[in-house]
């Protein structure tokens, strides 16, 4: 990161706004079926009158993590009581607190990412450009939940591909039919496609993932449960070409340093919400980078404003060699928080220009999914 410049960052009052984001359609995982997603906005304002804003992205339940977005909550609102009487010079302080404050990674995430936000409107600076990032174009990527048919799957795909996406993922589980995606990896050899098995595979499943091989697949994330780091490793090591990417095994930046040293696999998904916020994300991509491993940035299903943040992180260098999780803003909701969002072009999407995240908060469509009044700390 830049070396930084020293502005007293001192809470004069905290914010929150519960809200449950329609999606246009059920999203469905390995986990479970999506359709309204929980997302609380964090707006801190300072005392100078400068606001930051950040979102909490944990979901309804822990079959993704083992942290639920009412346990985020009540995290967030517990240090918002203790944030009002404190200062800090640098985001890299608020993520130093945060370190020592609370074990849980979304609840750190959507505070740290307030504060990012707001010392970067008063530096002028993006947020890309004060964590280092050198891409203003990132290459990204559209997810396919689980279909109801293979027929389904397949149209879904073809209409991304259509708009340009530079990677395709699709969800999986144990009732996927493999023959069926090799026939569809060779119907489009140019495009570049990965599967996400979300944990709901085992060590069984070894000779399917063997058939995949050298099918062309990019990447499969995490096919094995969280806790199976030696059958991550050892499948892994089995494969020629395919790259295994950990994500529901890593829940902390001391989970990514276990997967480096342990060489678990050759990929890593990166998603800041889940490590504890941008700048533990930040230490992850670097530390992989060093490794020769391949970091690269996954979605969580979050606003435009979490987005943004992801775009940042994909900018950084060895961070996008894999397509980043960031459809367009219009793709998964009904109506986003952000306002005046890109649109892909030409599979890539541009990284904001204004200062901090760069996202304007569109406060017609938090009115309209607000399910709580908003919670107030000053």
């Amino acid at each position: 990161m830049k070396s930084w410049e020293v502005f007293v960052l001192q809470v004069q009052q905290i914010k929150i706004y519960p809200l449950s984001l329609t999606l246009k359609s059920p999203f469905k995982t390995a986990h479970g079926t999506t359709l309204q997603r929980p997302i609380t906005l964090v707006a801190i304002t300072l005392t100078n009158g400068v606001t930051g804003y950040g979102e909490i992205q944990s979901f309804i339940d822990d079959q993704y993590v083992p942290e639920t977005h009412m346990q985020s909550l009540q995290m967030v609102q517990r240090m918002a009581r203790q944030l009002i009487s404190l200062d800090f010079d640098t985001p890299q302080m608020v993520s130093n607190w945060l370190t020592n404050s609370s074990h849980l990674s979304f609840a750190k995430s959507a505070v740290e990412m307030a504060f990012w936000d707001a010392y970067g409107k008063q530096v002028k600076q993006p947020l890309w450009s004060m964590i280092g990032g050198q891409e203003k174009q990132i290459a990204v990527s559209s997810v396919i939940g689980i279909q109801d048919s293979w027929q389904q799957t397949q149209a879904v795909a073809n209409n991304l591909i259509g708009q340009g996406y530079q990677r395709i993922k699709i969800k999986i589980d144990q009732q996927t039919d493999i023959t069926s995606i090799k026939k569809l990896l060779a119907q489009f050899p140019e495009q570049m496609f990965s599967l996400d098995a979300n944990a709901s595979w085992s060590i069984d499943d070894i000779a399917r993932l063997k058939t995949l091989d050298h099918a062309g697949l990019a990447l499969i994330e995490q096919p094995f449960p969280a806790s199976a780091w030696f059958e991550h490793k050892s499948v892994q090591q089995q494969l020629d070409q395919l790259q295994l990417s950990l994500d529901e095994s890593l829940n902390g930046l001391a989970d990514v340093k276990r997967a480096i040293t342990e060489q678990t696999t050759r990929a890593l998904t990166i998603k800041q919400g889940k490590l504890g916020g941008i700048n533990q994300a930040h230490q992850a991509i670097n530390l992989a980078t060093k490794a020769k491993l391949n970091p690269w940035i996954g979605g969580m299903l979050g606003s435009g404003l979490g987005r943004a943040v992801d775009l940042a992180l994909a900018s950084l260098p060895g961070a996008n060699q894999v397509p980043a999780d960031s459809a367009q803003f219009d793709h998964y909701f009904e109506a986003d928080i952000g306002r005046d969002l890109p649109y892909v072009h030409q599979g890539c999407l541009p990284l904001p220009e204004h200062n901090g995240i760069g996202v304007a908060i569109d406060w017609q469509t938090v009115a309209k999914y607000l399910i709580h009044e908003p919670i107030v700390y000053q």
